[in-house]
């Protein structure tokens, strides 16, 4: 017993030697065989390595190239002929691709295909070269067009030729009753897959493409759409949405709400597609609806707002500050302007809840969202605001003036008077007197408008500026902007140096100053007479100011009269408009102190060009 069992241990000792020995050298014969592959393929792409769907193994990469160079320059330079067909029609259609100047990255993708096996690690070049007989490896070249518009060109005389508009669905309105004219799709081109198409072919991932590819084009409005039109505008028939506003309402009627809907077709819009490396542009059609705020509606954006727009202008309206009048007399300010609150429409707001009654069919009565703006200054205030001392003064003559001048600059100064300027804000000439045309108020009167005298709105606003920025360096207050004229003007020379005028011109010219006091600042104007005052009121803190006498340097006279035909003037008349005036450069320095600390130290420096006398000759 104990003999057969250790015959029969020595059999398998024996067969598993075999067995060691057989694996042995079939590894062996393996090793062998793929290093006579490797000598056998030296300086070879592998077998089972593909590139643009083609084996080449065997192949050096040279004659690859060549290869499926030749395969690629034969397919560019043979036009493509797709057929097309219809139940009516059947014609066929040449694509010349040649004319778009394609290439392919053709040297890298070879390269690297000739790369697969030759790692330097023999156990991965093992690997691979196994997954390259089983197909794994297959380079794509890229593709590019040198011309690509061309091709897109073509592509777009293709459509232009097949194509058939989609028809829109049409709600018809007959007695009372509501109509549907059933919509119809259209056809087109399939440009994106065309694209791909030729893409591929040219990069022999695919035979001649035979069938010209198209598209269904959908209408903008569809049958189905129209019905939920109709069911909408049924619903508002019998129940009209309705916005409310204190004492007013708007109604969102049947007709209203026609006009609201989304029933324009959209325009093309332009798609990017990319094939490879390459990005094409391409015009498609636009089949979504124009939404607001991407609800579920079938209203249209900007239908809806230029609708609530119009609602908004009967409710809209600014802050206003209250305005008063200061009497040094008794020492009050009285109010001329009372205070009135800002109220501004929320159009989005309102816009989703007309949707969300449009969608649920409740809610049909909408309290329209107003939102509230307090003004900063209410009558209520006046006492606490510090208006109490006269802080400076300013003062310009204009007589001479044309009748147009003075009613422009006494406009102006009216839109100053009253206007209070809270501690720490900034006051804006600009902005506080706002647009200087003729649908404001102003009238034509001569500006200089550039290097000519002529009739323009607003002439004489910058009297008011000029008198303004006195009264602001006399109070000793911090003027942050400031611009000089560019030439000497004579009527804020009437009594005065040259250098205390300011020029505006919205809206980068302007005149703006802070209050650095702890009160608030209230800016008076009067006109006496030919004179123009400025009065600035506040708290006095004890600040004191003193100026320097402008002193004036580099004068140069003014160039030959200028005259200059009128058609407005009869034959023989002359009226002078401006006068001669000398070119100088201008500077004085302003000092404000409080209690032996300087506030304020600064040079102010105006340069002027010389101007001639200009004179008005009719001709009329």
């Amino acid at each position: 017993m104990a003999k057969a069992k250790t015959h029969h241990k020595h059999q398998s000792w024996l067969l598993a030697r075999i067995l060691l020995i057989s694996s042995l050298l079939f590894l062996i014969l393996l090793i062998f065989l793929y290093t006579l592959g490797l000598a056998y393929y030296h300086g070879q792409i592998y077998p089972g390595v593909k590139v643009a769907g083609q084996n080449l193994g065997g192949q050096t990469p040279n004659q690859a190239i060549s290869l499926l160079d030749q395969q690629f320059t034969n397919r560019v330079n043979q036009p493509l002929e797709l057929n097309y067909h219809t139940s009516s029609d059947s014609f066929s259609i040449k694509i010349n691709t040649y004319e778009a100047s394609p290439s392919w990255d053709l040297s890298s993708q070879v390269d690297q295909a000739f790369q697969i096996g030759r790692t330097g690690n023999y156990f991965l070049d093992l690997i691979e070269t196994f997954k390259a007989l089983e197909g794994q490896y297959n380079f794509q070249p890229n593709i590019i067009f040198a011309n690509q518009q061309k091709l897109i060109d073509q592509l777009t005389t293709i459509n232009q030729a097949i194509k058939t508009d989609p028809v829109d669905a049409i709600i018809k309105f007959d007695q009372d009753q509501m109509q549907i004219i059933p919509s119809q799709t259209g056809s087109e081109l399939d440009q994106p897959l065309l694209l791909r198409q030729i893409s591929n072919y040219l990069t022999l991932q695919q035979t001649t493409p035979e069938t010209l590819p198209t598209k269904i084009a959908q209408p903008n409005i569809s049958t189905a759409k129209a019905e939920s039109y109709r069911q909408i505008l049924t619903e508002v028939k019998d129940k009209p949405i309705k916005l409310h506003y204190q004492n007013s309402t708007w109604t969102i009627d049947q007709p209203t709400l026609y006009s609201l809907l989304d029933l324009s077709g959209k325009p093309p819009v332009l798609a990017t597609i990319t094939i490879g490396s390459q990005i094409f542009t391409i015009e498609q059609a636009n089949t979504g609806n124009n939404t607001l705020n991407n609800q579920t509606t079938s209203l249209d954006k900007s239908k809806l707002a230029t609708y609530l727009q119009k609602v908004s202008t009967q409710i809209n309206q600014p802050a206003k500050d209250a305005k008063f009048t200061y009497d040094p007399a008794t020492g009050r300010a009285t109010e001329f302007q009372a205070a009135q609150e800002g109220h501004q429409l929320d159009i989005d707001q309102t816009a989703n809840l007309i949707m969300q009654a449009l969608t649920t069919g409740e809610n049909s009565n909408i309290n329209l969202p107003v939102k509230v703006s307090p003004p900063k200054v209410t009558t209520a205030s006046v006492n606490d605001l510090g208006i109490k001392d006269l802080l400076g003064e300013g003062v310009s003559n204009f007589a001479g003036s044309i009748t147009n001048r003075i009613y422009n600059l006494t406009l102006a100064a009216s839109r100053v008077n009253g206007v209070l300027v809270a501690p720490g804000d900034t006051f804006s000439f600009n902005q506080t007197v706002g647009e200087i045309d003729g649908s404001t108020g102003y009238k034509p009167a001569y500006v200089i408008k550039s290097g000519r005298t002529v009739l323009d709105d607003g002439g004489g606003v910058c009297q008011v500026s000029t008198t303004l920025f006195r009264a602001l360096l006399n109070a000793g207050l911090p003027i942050t902007d400031r611009t000089a004229h560019a030439y000497r003007v004579g009527y804020y020379e009437q009594g005065f140096p040259p250098g205390l005028d300011a020029t505006v011109f919205a809206p980068t010219v302007d005149l703006k100053f802070k209050n650095d006091t702890a009160a608030y600042i209230l800016i008076q104007s009067r006109v006496v007479g030919h004179t123009l005052y400025f009065d600035l009121y506040g708290t006095a803190d004890g600040r004191q100011v003193s100026m320097t006498k402008p002193k004036i340097t580099n004068q140069t006279p003014p160039p030959p009269d200028l005259r200059q035909d009128d058609p407005t003037l009869p034959v023989g008349e002359v009226k002078q408009v401006d006068w001669a005036a000398w070119g100088a450069n201008v500077s004085f320095s302003r000092t404000v102190t409080r209690n032996g600390d300087t506030l304020i130290s600064e040079t102010w420096k105006s340069n002027y060009r010389p101007w001639q006398a200009v004179y008005l000759v009719g001709t009329k």
